[in-house]
């Protein structure tokens, strides 16, 4: 009998362990998002995100977009989203290009607890040339494990103008946790496909200790209201109380 019950015991036991493995997998493994993009007062369709494979919406930002790698652009932010478990290394970056700036901005947290769920980012991409055509690809990091949830359009900046930031702005679908994050920005050459500059909470303090969390982990928040009738019926007796012994005063 005792075998049976230590049995028993060391299967729930291990059915716990992989079923917290399972639910950890799940999260590493899936996430989502969907995004607009702006830049020139132009925004763009939603676009969505996933780390499997599903078919993302089209968009048209500006004229810039419709170039000979557009089509090239198109398929990169259509394409499965990727996960890196190290940053990019400082050395391989082009010198012709950086991420001047960048800003986050939070929308919506329904249940309250100080985790958003839709937010943007706006970065300030500068180049020594007259103009460029870039792309960048954004993630969200924890544990210094980054899960990419957009990946722009091609889209043009000018020198070190300021004019020329470029808006992301997200909702977060599933696979993110009620947690604090990191924002990293990989900037590349449209024309060569080269990383040229990267961001992150280590250049920029914006970008860092973001409370973020997915949809699935909001809790809607319940009211409830109590009546307490007894209350009422209370001090009604007392008052009656009082005007029955003042009466009887009066009488007396």
């Amino acid at each position: 009998m005792k075998n049976i019950k230590w049995l028993m015991l060391s299967s729930l036991l291990l059915s716990s362990v992989v079923l917290s493995k399972v639910v950890n997998s799940s999260e590493n493994d899936s996430w989502s998002a969907q995004s607009t993009e702006k830049q020139f007062e132009q925004t763009s369709k939603i676009i969505y995100k996933a780390s499997k494979d599903e078919q993302a919406n089209e968009l048209v930002l500006t004229s810039n977009a419709m170039s000979k790698n557009a089509n090239t652009a198109n398929s990169k932010k259509s394409a499965q989203a990727k996960i890196l478990s190290v940053r990019p290394v400082a050395k391989v970056y082009n010198q012709e290009f950086w991420i001047f700036d960048a800003w986050v901005e939070f929308y919506s947290d329904n249940d309250r607890d100080g985790y958003f769920n839709h937010f943007s980012v706006e970065f300030d991409a500068d180049t020594e040339y007259s103009s460029a055509e870039v792309y960048a690809r954004l993630y969200l990091g924890k544990d210094e494990v980054f899960k990419e949830y957009h990946t722009t359009s091609i889209f043009s900046i000018f020198s070190d103008n300021s004019d020329d930031s470029f808006v992301v702005e997200s909702e977060l679908l599933n696979g993110f946790s009620s947690a604090e994050y990191e924002v990293l920005i990989e900037l590349y050459d449209a024309y060569s496909d080269e990383l040229v500059a990267v961001l992150d909470g280590n250049d920029d303090a914006d970008l860092y200790l973001l409370s973020l969390e997915s949809k699935e982990y909001e809790t809607p928040q319940v009211i409830v209201i109590r009546e307490h009738g007894g209350s009422v019926n209370l001090w009604g007796f007392l008052l009656l109380s009082l005007l029955l012994i003042t009466r009887q005063y009066r009488r007396a």
